[in-house]
């Protein structure tokens, strides 16, 4: 078996968005004393690089990347209320950008098995012209324009398990049927997106798929959600690559989320991703990390991920019991908007 390309570097800490802000630079040092500890048979760490001009204009406003840009004259700039920069955001969002890239090419080239991006800041929020909820660059949606244009993928799957709607990455997608956009996320919660409705337009109707959680769910309702949504959708899709917006926020102890995913969870849904991966798209299949923020929490959390993409074999989470989990009526909501389009 190939090894799992990891993407991690000390200058992801270099973005100080202030004191007790919660996107702390903490975040990545304890993903580096991970990293550190893994199995270098097992797991080849990827150097990141600073992304080009040309692959965020894909996805972003050249105005909104000067603007970003522009921030790295002044030692503090706030973009919203939440989305702090200093001297070095700039330079360090283009890392974290180019980071994921390097470990796309890296599949492509058939270096690695399959890759998970330990960057910051993370992205699923940033809009085309507006950074907002930490997010100062879309990095898995310039991820997956990149791939179309640089390697011709012609169907990718996004999978975002963040606690939060990642409304830009919907955004960016919403009217493109190559992108099957699939969120399980807090609602209502921030950003207020996110709803059953939220379906797709135009040619890209159908093609995003919200299951908005209530406060409170944990692993078998999240499982639920997979087996009976994520897995029908994605086989009915078959997808060339899968890309995994995974934030850790959802977890029971974390304290911007309200849900209660525990390690096992993330474990048991990172291996239906992958079993489906396997199925549907010789593997192909990268996570990338959004939210997150206990430290304890975000590293064990991670740790169970990667266990799981270097397991020597893998299959779909076994089906549940069909005892009530609480979310059916929702559940059946959301297959009902998109039996149509099945």
């Amino acid at each position: 078996m190939k090894p799992t390309a990891i993407v991690i570097d000390p200058d992801y800490m270099k973005h100080l968005p202030g004191e007790a802000h919660p996107e702390r630079p903490e975040r990545i040092q304890v993903l580096l004393d991970l990293a550190d500890q893994l199995d270098r048979k097992r797991f080849a760490r990827l150097a990141p690089r600073a992304a080009r001009r040309a692959d965020l204009e894909r996805t972003h406003g050249i105005d909104h990347v000067r603007l970003v840009e522009s921030t790295s004259k002044v030692n503090r700039y706030a973009l919203d209320g939440d989305t702090i920069t200093c001297r070095d955001s700039f330079g360090v969002g283009l890392l974290a950008v180019g980071g994921f890239l390097n470990l796309l090419d890296s599949i492509v080239a058939g270096d690695s098995q399959n890759g998970f991006a330990l960057v910051r800041p993370p992205g699923h929020h940033a809009l085309r012209d507006r950074a907002m909820g930490f997010c100062l660059f879309n990095t898995m949606a310039i991820g997956a324009e990149y791939l179309k244009h640089a390697h011709g993928a012609k169907k990718i799957l996004i999978m975002d398990w963040d606690v939060h709607h990642g409304n830009g990455t919907q955004d960016a997608f919403y009217r493109d049927p190559s992108v099957l956009f699939v969120s399980t996320h807090q609602f209502p919660f921030y950003p207020g997106t996110g709803a059953v409705q939220e379906i797709g337009a135009g040619a890209g109707e159908g093609f995003t798929i919200n299951v908005p959680l209530p406060a409170g769910c944990a692993d078998r309702q999240y499982l639920q959600v997979f087996q009976d949504v994520i897995v029908p959708a994605a086989e009915n899709f078959h997808p060339e690559w899968i890309l995994v917006s995974a934030g850790f926020d959802p977890h029971r102890r974390d304290p911007l989320g309200g849900m209660g995913v525990s390690e096992q969870g993330f474990a048991a849904m990172a291996q239906t991703l992958l079993a489906l991966a396997d199925k549907l798209c010789d593997a192909r299949i990268v996570f990338l990390l959004e939210g997150g923020y206990d430290l304890a929490a975000l590293r064990d959390s991670v740790a169970a991920v990667l266990s799981e993409m270097q397991a020597p074999w893998r299959s779909a989470v076994e089906p549940l019991r069909q005892a009530e989990s609480g979310i059916e009526p929702l559940l059946r909501r959301v297959l009902q908007v998109h039996e149509k389009f099945r």
